[in-house]
């Protein structure tokens, strides 16, 4: 199955039932929103895993906003909704599709967590999930964005954790 026709196949899901409309526009719009408050708040006020969950995001989220822009510089996807001439269910800037930066900086949340083994682990998986699922239904994306945010995210916190490794060497942090 082609990006086009599994796009299609969950775009076309929208306009059957009310309430997961609205389910999808708040995950597609403003969870990523709650997202940032939840971590902000585990950050300060959650226990060590949280907070150095925190501590990752902060390096994370940089990284990955600069992996985006070095993919955009390469590869350009126009967003689904101007290829086929439709209105998505939010107002979205017309720019590049690929990747998804709403499920990459999900990603970026989801995985820290886990990583440190968070007890949120869970939550923020399935929310990182929920935006990512939200952002192809309501038109703004294809399949493939949300798995190029999925591996984006990943690749952010792959190269962030090596980054910390580096700094408590050079600074002989206890991290």
């Amino acid at each position: 199955m082609d990006n086009s026709t599994l796009f299609f196949l969950i775009f076309n899901l929208n306009g059957k039932s009310i309430l997961l409309d609205r389910l999808m526009v708040f995950g597609a719009d403003q969870l990523i929103y709650l997202f940032i408050f939840f971590i902000f708040i585990l950050g300060f006020k959650g226990g060590a895993k949280e907070k150095k969950a925190f501590l990752l995001i902060l390096l994370g989220v940089p990284l990955a906003i600069l992996l985006i822009k070095g993919i955009h510089l390469f590869f350009f996807e126009s967003r689904p909704f101007v290829t086929y001439h439709f209105t998505p269910f939010v107002k979205e800037a017309a720019d590049a599709s690929f990747p998804s930066r709403h499920t990459t900086i999900a990603t970026v949340f989801a995985f820290s967590c886990t990583y440190f083994k968070s007890k949120w682990s869970l939550l923020f998986l399935f929310l990182m999930l929920w935006v990512g699922i939200s952002r192809v239904y309501i038109g703004v994306h294809y399949p493939l964005d949300i798995l190029g945010g999925f591996i984006v995210g990943i690749i952010s916190l792959m190269i962030a954790l090596r980054i910390k490794k580096l700094l408590k060497r050079f600074f002989f942090l206890p991290v």
